[in-house]
């Protein structure tokens, strides 16, 4: 069995003064599915939250969807690091305090399947490789801190990972990768032109430079993140924008997730379905504003 984390950090929306922070009905289920699927099939799933989450979710009467709760690692987040420029730097944070081995996977990533034969022989798996584009610039476009230098023995050809899933199963691996992210994003506070590429080169691309550095074969679930015959995951990433041209096909998503919730652990769903369908909310209300915290 794999011990999963899920991250939540308020600070990036907050920060921007953002109180539309929380998550909506949408991502809330979403994040509850992910959790029952993983516990059923794959080990225990512990919840890396701050105060304000917390108190959320504590409201909705769900924490104990989640094997463990920790509020402390979020709620005393480092001052040099700008949680707006590196919105997603909670993720790395969780993932430094929690032992190896262990799998950050996104809240809004379901799996449906048992994983314990790929992890096996594995020593860090991700979701899938990325290609180099501009999402992925050369080393002279991003930002640095002054004095800052790039590991020298960094091969930038090597393609970066998408980490919705990162499963890492050695310590030492995991403390260098995290303490080379963390070098990145430290005192780095030079707002760039967008707000993706600082944050994807510390998750995305150093993990893929540190690998390759390191001999450790990175294994993917899947080559084709838009293979219609993947039936190893859901992932709702983008589901939100496409919910808001299509409301029906929103409410049929909602549903769907609902009822095998439903299946899964009706209490849980009866506690949603009270706190969220009472009565019918229309699509701003379910979905929430787009962009409003990225984690």
């Amino acid at each position: 069995m794999t011990k999963a984390i899920h991250i939540l950090s308020t600070a990036p929306s907050r920060m921007k003064g953002n109180d539309a922070c929380l998550p909506p009905p949408f991502e809330v289920v979403c994040a509850v599915l992910s959790a029952l699927m993983w516990k059923k099939l794959n080990g225990p799933v512990k919840f890396y939250l701050d105060t304000p989450a917390y108190e959320y979710f504590r409201q909705l009467d769900i924490l104990d969807v989640w094997d463990e709760v920790d509020t402390d690692v979020l709620d005393n987040l480092p001052d040099d690091i700008s949680p707006i420029i590196f919105w997603a730097s909670s993720k790395l944070l969780a993932l430094d305090a929690e032992p190896a081995p262990v799998a950050m996977i996104d809240m809004d990533i379901i799996f449906w399947k048992d994983l314990s034969g790929i992890f096996k022989d594995s020593e860090l798996t991700v979701l899938h490789r990325e290609y180099i584009n501009d999402v992925y610039p050369p080393k002279e476009v991003l930002k640095t801190r002054r004095n800052y230098e790039f590991d020298p023995d960094w091969d930038w050809t090597v393609c970066p990972t998408n980490t919705a899933i990162a499963y890492i199963k050695d310590q030492t691996f995991k403390d260098y990768y995290l303490s080379k992210a963390m070098d990145f994003m430290k005192g780095n506070h030079d707002m760039p032109m967008e707000m993706v590429s600082q944050m994807v080169f510390a998750e995305q691309r150093i993990l893929a430079m540190c690998a390759t550095q390191k001999n450790i074969r990175i294994d993917s679930l899947i080559e084709n993140p838009f293979d219609e015959k993947n039936d190893l995951f859901t992932h709702l990433w983008g589901a939100k924008e496409t919910a808001r041209k299509y409301p029906s096909q929103a409410a049929v998503l909602v549903q769907s997730m609902m009822e095998k919730i439903k299946e899964l652990d009706e209490t849980v769903h009866d506690k949603l379905d009270k706190a969220f369908f009472g009565k019918k909310p229309d699509m701003e209300a379910l979905l929430g504003p787009l962009g409003h915290y990225v984690v």
